[in-house]
């Protein structure tokens, strides 16, 4: 009965949050319709790109109809999947000065977190014998790292559909291509790393290797060999920093996302699914991703001044195209 309680709450918070952000939005009178916002889940071609002279700017709104929304087909989202996987899979050779630092800082914490894993994975276990309201929450808010977070993503685009809020669909879309992202690359690592969960073997902490994960679908050890890193983290670190980046204007968006991901990332611990050291790798790769997915898109998407000659006359304008 407490499992179906916890269950059906993290249902209401799944339809809650963007159903909150749809009603802000319509409160606001922030326009759906934005060129730099729209998005329509259409297959074919890239249409034409929307012209809007400058003059509009200087004039007072019109009842008149608005100009199409620039749509972003299923080419157009393939197309952007697989650059963004590219400079993913790419970025070891591409590696930039300035990240030189914050990624020899996070390898010599996971390092340092790896060492103290098994002491620290008893504490939390400890604290969740010792704690019932854990034991009723952590299976809840650790699905936001599976299940939780594809509904999320689905929530957002039906509530975008039906309410015609182009900004929750495009959310949706990012959402989902960031977390498929983070799924194929966390299940890569994953096999590379072979370590085994603290699950098994009395919280004994055992690396494999290429070896280990091999026997991942082998009959009784299912599962076993695949802790590092953390797939439910990298997930809702995804998501969140996806919804954080598209609400970046709210206050208690970014905040609320954040929050949730870390949850779910404790809760691995406390679910005894994950050691620390996988869950903050898992994290960190789950925040870079969804944040390089938004930022890709909106320098892929930007708006562009033209000037050209219309009946005889010089004329002014922007246009709103992609890259």
């Amino acid at each position: 009965m407490k499992k179906q309680i916890t269950r059906a709450a993290a249902f209401f918070f799944l339809i809650l949050l963007p159903l909150s952000l749809f009603a802000q939005g319509s409160m606001s009178g922030e326009p759906k319709n934005s060129p730099a916002r729209n998005i329509s889940l259409s297959i074919g071609d890239t249409p034409p790109a929307q012209t809007i002279p400058v003059r509009a700017f200087f004039q007072a709104p019109t009842p008149s109809t608005p100009p199409a929304p620039e749509k972003f087909t299923f080419r157009s989202l393939t197309r952007d999947f697989i650059r963004d996987a590219g400079e993913i899979w790419s970025y070891p050779i591409h590696i930039r000065t300035r990240d030189i630092l914050p990624i020899a800082g996070l390898a010599v914490l996971t390092g340092v977190l790896i060492n103290n894993d098994e002491t620290i994975q008893r504490s939390f276990l400890d604290y969740r014998m010792g704690h019932a309201w854990v034991k009723a929450v952590s299976p809840a808010i650790t699905e936001m790292g599976s299940y939780g977070a594809w509904a999320t993503a689905g929530v957002f685009l039906c509530v975008g559909l039906i309410g015609k809020d182009a900004k929750a669909v495009e959310t949706a879309v990012l959402a989902t291509s960031a977390m498929v992202q983070s799924g194929i690359l966390v299940t890569f690592l994953k096999g590379l790393a072979g370590r085994q969960r603290p699950s098994w073997d009395h919280g004994v902490d055992r690396w494999s290797g290429p070896v280990g994960f091999s026997a991942w679908f082998k009959t009784g050890i299912y599962g076993k060999y695949n802790s590092f890193p953390g797939g439910h983290s990298i997930t809702a670190f995804s998501l969140a920093t996806v919804v954080a980046g598209q609400y970046q204007e709210s206050v208690w968006v970014p905040i609320l996302a954040y929050t949730t991901a870390t949850g779910v990332a404790l809760s691995r611990l406390t679910e005894n699914k994950h050691w620390l050291s996988d869950c903050l790798v898992g994290s960190v790769l789950g925040h870079v991703i969804g944040r390089m997915v938004v930022l890709n898109h909106r320098r892929r998407y930007h708006i562009v001044p033209t000037a050209g000659v219309v009946h005889g006359s010089l004329s002014f304008a922007v246009t709103v195209s992609p890259r």
